[in-house]
């Protein structure tokens, strides 16, 4: 018996009704304007270039005298020679070379382009098409499946009240 209710209830489910969704197809709309526009682009770009400055060295030179021995000394920049004098003092002297100092600085540099675009844009409708809707005949499950709902239903009520007929007679002889 409860073997025969299950399967019952197995066919009321899958003989319920369904439907799938269809979405109806619309036409695009058809736009017609007679329009110019003019577009106006500023393009600004920074690069980092790097140059080369020049730094001149001042010109300096200094002399000192001091009782000591004698000296030379040279570098890139200057040059220091020292002396003993007839009275026995030393004489120095620095002179710087005659050059300029060579040194690479990045500058930013902005470059600034300007367009102007003018264009004219003229849509030309296009016949479209309406669509026609032809409603399809429902085939033979569907049918069945459509007209038996509310039977199955029934039968569904009264194959629940017949497996639960026990605990329902106890509430009702309990209530009375």
């Amino acid at each position: 018996m409860k073997v025969i209710t299950s399967i019952l209830i197995l066919l009321a489910l899958i003989m319920c009704a369904c439907h799938t969704s269809k979405k109806a197809i619309s036409s695009p709309p058809v736009i017609v304007t007679n329009t110019d526009s003019v577009r106006l682009e500023y393009i600004e770009t920074v690069r980092i270039d790097t140059v080369i400055v020049e730094v001149p060295l001042p010109a300096e030179s200094v002399s000192q005298v001091v009782r000591d021995s004698t000296s030379h000394v040279e570098t890139s920049l200057a040059e220091s020679d020292a002396w003993i004098n007839d009275d026995g003092t030393l004489g120095h002297s620095i002179k710087n070379k005659p050059q300029k100092l060579k040194a690479e600085v990045p500058v930013p540099v902005k470059d600034t382009q300007t367009k102007n675009t003018a264009s004219s844009i003229k849509e030309i409708p296009v016949p479209y098409p309406e669509p026609v809707y032809v409603e399809k005949s429902l085939t033979l499950w569907q049918s069945i499946r459509l007209e038996a709902f509310w039977y199955l239903i029934v039968m569904l009520i009264i194959v629940l009240g017949w497996i639960l007929r026990k605990p329902i007679l106890s509430v009702i002889r309990k209530l009375f």
